[in-house]
């Protein structure tokens, strides 16, 4: 969806406890899985005024939340990937 991105969460995590850390230490809100999805995945939701350094923030406090919850991840991996992205993108548009 060009409005919603749904990370699943790997086997014996659990989604809740990064939305809540992602909401309490960086004050980041991200939706919850719904249905048969509850405690698997979360949203990141993108609807309305929203531009790259806004995403960037999201991306960036999103792996904290995830490395503060125990989720092995390469902290600023996906974060330098969008980066390197959009300097690409920009830099070919002129």
């Amino acid at each position: 969806s060009a409005s919603l991105t749904a990370v699943l969460m790997p086997e014996g995590h659990n989604a809740d406890r990064v939305r809540k850390i992602a909401l309490e230490r960086f004050d980041l809100s991200l939706g919850t899985g719904l249905g048969k999805l509850a405690g698997k995945v979360f949203r990141i939701g993108h609807l309305g005024d929203l531009n790259e350094l806004m995403l960037l923030g999201a991306l960036c406090g999103t792996e904290m939340a995830l490395r503060d919850a125990g989720v092995e991840i390469n902290l600023g991996s996906g974060v330098a990937a969008a980066q390197a992205y959009l300097r690409e993108t920009h830099a070919a548009a002129g």
